[in-house]
């Protein structure tokens, strides 16, 4: 092997290099979050800086949790330069974090991977697993979908076989867990060796001075609060009589903050604006302004009257420490006369701040407030707050909208025809039956599984599902939720339902009744405005059931809700005077090719046709299916078993989109059923 290529084996590091190593790379991420420009010289590697290798990753973790990872890799990078480059990124750039702050450095533990050229592992099929070693070897798996890259530690923290290491690998790249069998996906292993230290030991003699860094000196008293809160106040009444607002106040307390909550209270009721950053901190004064800009817009818009009384509250976050997630949080630390809680999840988030309260009732609270379930996906983080207020809990979660006025469509035109004369002549065509499918009795079925893409691609196969049904007065539609906008768990209290040319009517009391009688739903019409998947059913239930009432239902996340809620359900609907209708909605595997697709697809409905959800829940998991209303239709079934009424499921077909596009790299998977 030649000096300038990438070796296959890590390199063989002295003693005096690898310390070496550890101090320049300490040293540079140290100085980078204390935000002081420093260079990695090739002579203080000790011999080290034109060692050729695959790329450096460094990883920083305080109190067993990560803080960043980042890395450099390059075909011909050289050691200095991917050291150089890892160090800087992990300090800096992992915005799946908040900003590393200079208060940490003294808490935080490093680790330097120094990564081999990875060999490609040949063949397809099991046998690729027989070559990975676990705590050897990282694994990266590169397809024109996506590309990801595990180090070795990754198998030996979760505990991983080969087979299962493989399969994360996979799901960091987006693709189906058993895609590494594939022999067009490539499937790289490499060595790497990882060098630790604590920042604390590397740099406490060159630089103590960052170790005697204090919290965010950032620290504004009850003067400070009362000045910017009057200070936004005057600028909401100049902004909303047209006048220029004060854009500084001179004198007041500044500074870099990761959020800011305005409460306008008016004689009867409030309102909250708010700006957040999770991954870097904006400035407090020029952000108020925005938010005195927002808060006098907002106003006009509802018709203010001019000179009615109203106060400023205010509500400051800084300081973001990762506490864990919601089933395992961290809460050591956690002081509540400084401090609030802050959960995110999927973009959403909720404060929580109560001064004095206890550490695992503020949780409570911030979880009772949000709707947030206790999962994985609920992150938790400590957050400095300060307020003029000892009581602040405010969220970028909408209030539920319990409101019954009519859901207008939002996809007609794209999804199915806008145009009344044309959507009529195509459900003319889709309600055709081929000859497969007159040996399916139309008759009173339980329930119906259906898809929900455009029309063009799986209308056909949902239409002429639905019109082997009888209908009685009320059909229950579930569906997945597919935005974050509202409710994860949501029921829809509209009274009607508009269409081009036609309507569905909606059931406002059922709907209410069926919240009361099952917990984990709430109404919430913001959860469906912009949602596609019942509405593009509407069109169908309208011609074949045009005197049934319809209540809608999305579902996002939960899945641990998901026996007991059947139960709730089950229970309900046996105490109706007439049972309802249950239709599931769903497409099946999205975007992996036309075989892949096919393959896991009949897995899945090899477990429906068993009447066997929690083997179809298993299988989607274990083989990262992406399926969007495998909630739904796994609440449709164990409802009906609890109601004994799932006793069969009839097929009525499976497609693609490669029928209708031609594409059969990228498909999604459609399929339609019966039950009774």
């Amino acid at each position: 092997m030649s000096e300038n290529q990438p070796q296959t084996h890590s390199p063989s590091l002295s003693d005096v290099q690898k310390q070496a190593i550890l101090r320049a790379a300490g040293r540079k991420v140290a100085l980078s979050i204390a935000r002081t420009a420093d260079s990695i010289s090739a002579e203080e590697l000790e011999g080290a800086a034109n060692i050729p290798v695959y790329g450096v990753f460094v990883s920083l973790k305080r109190k067993n949790q990560l803080r960043a990872c980042c890395g450099w890799i390059r075909e011909t990078a050289s050691f200095r330069e991917a050291l150089e480059q890892a160090a800087l990124r992990a300090a800096t750039e992992d915005d799946r974090f908040p900003a590393l702050r200079p208060s940490e450095i003294k808490d935080l533990e490093m680790e330097v991977w120094i990564l081999a050229r990875p060999e490609r592992i040949a063949g397809q099929g099991e046998s690729r697993a027989d070559y990975v070693e676990i705590g050897r070897h990282g694994l990266q798996v590169i397809h024109p979908i996506g590309q990801g890259l595990l180090l070795p530690s990754v198998a030996v923290e979760w505990n991983l076989s080969p087979v299962g290491f493989l399969e994360q690998v996979c799901r960091k790249a987006s693709l189906p867990v058993d895609a590494w069998k594939e022999e067009k996906v490539i499937l790289l292993r490499f060595d790497a060796e990882c060098l630790r230290a604590s920042l604390k030991d590397l740099i406490g003699e060159e630089f103590p001075e960052l170790l005697t860094v204090e919290e965010n000196p950032f620290k504004p008293d009850a003067r400070d609060l009362a000045k910017l809160a009057d200070h936004c106040y005057r600028n909401v009444l100049k902004l909303s009589r047209g006048e220029i607002p004060d854009y500084y106040l001179p004198g007041a307390f500044d500074g870099e903050v990761h959020g800011i909550c305005v409460r306008v209270r008016l004689v009867t009721r409030y309102a909250d604006c708010a700006q957040f950053s999770l991954s870097r901190p904006v400035p407090l004064q020029a952000t108020l302004l925005q938010l005195a800009q927002n808060i006098a817009v907002a106003m006009k818009q509802n018709q203010m009257p001019e000179g009615m009384p109203f106060e400023t509250d205010i509500c400051l976050m800084w300081d973001l420490q990762p506490a864990g997630d919601a089933l395992n949080p961290l809460l050591e630390g956690l002081e509540t006369k400084r401090h609030g809680l802050l959960l995110t999840r999927f973009g959403r988030w909720q404060l929580a701040y109560v001064s004095r309260k206890k550490p695992e009732s503020l949780l409570e609270e911030g979880l009772r407030y949000s709707g947030f379930p206790v999962d994985e996906d609920t992150k938790v983080y400590i957050v400095r707050v300060a307020s003029n207020k000892s009581r602040f809990i405010t969220s970028s979660v909408q209030k539920p909208k319990e409101t019954t006025e009519a859901r207008k469509p939002l996809v007609a035109g794209s999804f199915y025809p806008a145009d009344a004369m044309k959507l009529e002549r195509m459900l003319d065509q889709f309600l055709l039956l081929d000859d497969s499918l007159r040996n399916i009795p139309k008759k009173s079925y339980v329930g119906a599984i259906v898809p929900h893409a455009g029309w063009k691609y799986s209308g056909q196969l949902m239409a002429q599902t639905l019109s082997k049904m009888e209908y009685p007065s009320r059909i229950l539609v579930l569906a997945p939720k597919h935005s974050s906008i509202g409710l994860d768990w949501a029921v829809c209290p509209c009274g009607r339902w508009l269409l081009p040319g036609r309507s569905m009517e909606g059931d406002p009391r059922l709907a209410s009744q069926l919240v009361k009688a099952v917990p984990d739903f709430r109404l919430d019409a913001f959860s469906h405005e912009r949602e596609h998947a019942i509405e593009v059913i509407l069109p169908v239930l309208a011609r074949l059931a045009p005197g049934s009432h319809l209540v809608g239902m999305v579902m996002n996340g939960r899945e641990n809700r998901l026996t007991e809620t059947a139960k709730s359900l089950a229970n309900w609907m046996a105490s109706l005077p007439e049972m309802p209708l249950l239709i599931a909605t769903t497409d099946m595997n999205h975007y992996a090719s036309e075989e892949h697709t096919r393959k896991v697809d009949a897995l899945v409905r090899a477990a429906i046709e068993e009447r066997n959800p929690e083997k179809m829940l298993q299988i989607v998991r274990e083989k990262n299916i992406s399926m969007c209303g495998v909630l739904p239709v796994a609440l449709l079934m164990m409802t009906l078993r609890e109601l004994n009424l799932l006793h069969q499921v009839t097929p009525v077909g499976y497609c693609t989109s490669a029928q209708s596009s031609g594409d059969s790299e990228s498909v999604v998977g459609y399929y339609g059923a019966l039950i009774e």
